[in-house]
């Protein structure tokens, strides 16, 4: 090998593995840091409990609505972790584009070997032959079925063949091959397909992502109605002791004048115990659901890790009863439920299957072009053979190298054109026959899969409607029982004060106007609960509350 080379390809060689090699710490340039640093996809983490932040330990944390639906997004374990799903998909959109990707390649070959000869025509009684092979390439292949390589090859040869004119001798060629796929894949390659249906993966998890934050939200502000629930029961069965009590001390004070029986304060003082039972019962209730409530808006292991108590501050307003015409709504539902749109583009993934399928039942035939230059050069060793072949001396020596090589590799004095077909015809061609078939069964499948979905749809949008109608008419219902059983107790509380009425009926129209009460607050939360059940139905849930698709994917997301 010349001594002048070595140091050369050496040097490249060295360079090239410096330059791929990534360095800890260091920002990685050119192309090697697309390579080496892109690989690594974005981490969903939880980041700080941001409801550890809103209330002091042991105090009280006023919180809206709004700010509960929040702090899922931001915290809640089951959003966080489907937001890891459209992470995946996008991954995958890279991974099919991996098929379009230029290629370089860099290939370098040094071999030397000594043997025998058989013949005395061979150049000598034994042959030592030197190569160094070095060749460079890049590649492209396009979405539209065509591709592109340009190579650039070389070699130095050195030999002891005494029939060898050049010594060493450079050889040096450069190729562009053009090549065109002109009826399998022709304008969309079998790759151009997949990378198709890959972004379209993509928007089906991001649908799947607002299915899911969709039911965490509607489980958010169920709990959070019942919280609410369970403090204006709180209240209630508060106010329903109190009365208690103050029959109680009523009867103690009527007893000591001897103007009722000792029955009567002893069925008052029962009425207190069980009532504050009732109480108590409400109160654990509340913690039970604070608990929960914990669980949907913040990362706590423990719900009792937050000291605080959380307060409810929403108003309890009604949903207003126009505007509910179930033709619009379901309208409203086709375009916007993440389930019919995931239906859509599972349809719109097995049409581009289809057409891929339908592409596959073509006959391959690419064409093939190239363009080829080539140059030659070395130190040219001229023997006068007047005394015979053998052992002819060197009279001159015509000095050259790689340099007379490339003059004449871009000179294009020695160039070259070759035009190719390939053509291949499956004789039976029963396997793209049988994806095609399958893909048109596949098709007919997501068509009537979204007729499924739209009726499912439809159902929930009903039946989200009738439970909206009849909390409705079961609060009107609650209301008019509250007033006719506050009109009894009243009438009662009248009576037993002149004595007309007993202790018991008292007590009984307490506990009927206590359990009224508590029926329209639960009808008044199961009223608004419902109408978050229409907005999840007919996919409201986002717009109502504000909530962005690509921020709450965003969030919690870290390189």
């Amino acid at each position: 090998m010349n001594k002048k080379i070595l140091p050369s390809v050496s040097v490249i060689i060295l360079c090239l593995a410096i330059s791929a090699a990534p360095v800890v710490g260091a920002e990685v340039p050119g192309i090697f840091k697309r390579y080496f640093q892109d690989v690594y996809p974005a981490r969903v983490g939880l980041g700080p409990n941001a409801l550890s932040r809103m209330a002091a330990p042991g105090g009280v944390l006023p919180l809206p609505e709004q700010a509960a639906i929040e702090l899922a997004l931001q915290s809640n374990f089951d959003v966080n972790l489907e937001r890891h799903s459209p992470l995946v998909a996008r991954e995958d959109i890279r991974r099919q584009h991996a098929a379009f990707d230029p290629t370089a390649r860099f290939n370098f070959l040094w071999d030397r070997l000594t043997s025998p000869t058989t013949s005395i025509l061979a150049g000598g009684n034994q042959i030592t032959e030197i190569r160094t092979d070095y060749n460079f390439g890049y590649r492209k292949d396009y979405q539209n079925g065509a591709g592109f390589e340009v190579k650039a090859d070389g070699n130095r040869f050195r030999t002891t063949n005494a029939f060898a004119s050049l010594v060493p001798a450079f050889n040096t060629n450069f190729e562009v091959i053009v090549r065109q796929q002109l009826l399998q894949g022709f304008g969309t390659a079998l790759g151009a397909y997949r990378i198709r249906i890959a972004r379209n993966n993509v928007v089906i998890s991001e649908e799947e992502f607002r299915r899911k934050v969709t039911d965490v939200v509607l489980q958010a502000q169920d709990r959070y109605w019942e919280l609410v629930f369970a403090g204006e029961d709180i209240k209630v069965k508060q106010e329903s002791m109190d009365l208690a009590n103050a029959i109680l001390k009523q009867n103690r004070d009527r007893l000591e004048v001897g103007s009722a029986a000792r029955l009567e304060v002893i069925q008052s003082e029962a009425e207190v115990a069980a009532r504050r039972e009732e109480l108590i019962r409400s109160q654990y209730t509340y913690r039970r659901i604070q608990d929960q409530l914990v669980k949907m808006i913040s990362s706590y292991q423990d719900p009792r890790e937050f000291s605080g108590e959380i307060q409810p501050v929403s108003p309890i307003q009604l949903p207003a009863a126009s505007g509910n015409d179930f033709k619009p709504l379901f309208q409203y539902a086709r375009e916007h439920r993440p389930e019919v749109m995931q239906a859509e583009l599972d349809i719109n993934n097995r049409r581009i299957n289809l057409e891929s399928a339908r592409n596959q039942l073509k006959p391959r035939l690419d064409l093939q072009a190239s363009y080829k230059q080539v140059g030659l050069g070395g130190t040219r060793l001229i023997r006068d053979f007047s005394g015979g072949i053998f052992n002819a001396p060197i009279i001159e020596i015509a000095p050259g190298g790689w340099g007379n090589s490339l003059r004449q590799l871009f000179s294009a004095d020695f160039s070259g054109y070759t035009l190719g077909f390939n053509f291949q015809v499956p004789i039976f061609n029963d396997e793209a026959r049988a994806e095609h078939a399958t893909a048109l069964v596949e098709l007919n499948r997501a068509d009537m899969r979204k007729l499924s979905v739209e009726q499912t749809v439809a159902l929930e949008v009903r039946d989200a409607l009738t439970q909206l109608d009849m909390n409705r008419a079961r609060l009107e219902a609650a209301q008019a029982a509250v007033r006719s059983a506050r009109e009894r107790l009243n009438g009662e509380q009248e009576r037993f004060n002149v004595g007309m009425s007993t202790t018991r009926d008292l007590i009984e129209a307490q506990r009927d106007l206590t359990s009224a009460e508590s029926v329209e607050v639960r009808a008044k939360v199961d009223l608004i609960k419902s109408d978050s059940v229409l907005d999840k139905a007919t996919g409201a849930t986002f717009p109502k509350h504000r909530i962005d698709l690509k921020q709450a994917l965003a969030q919690n997301l870290s390189q």
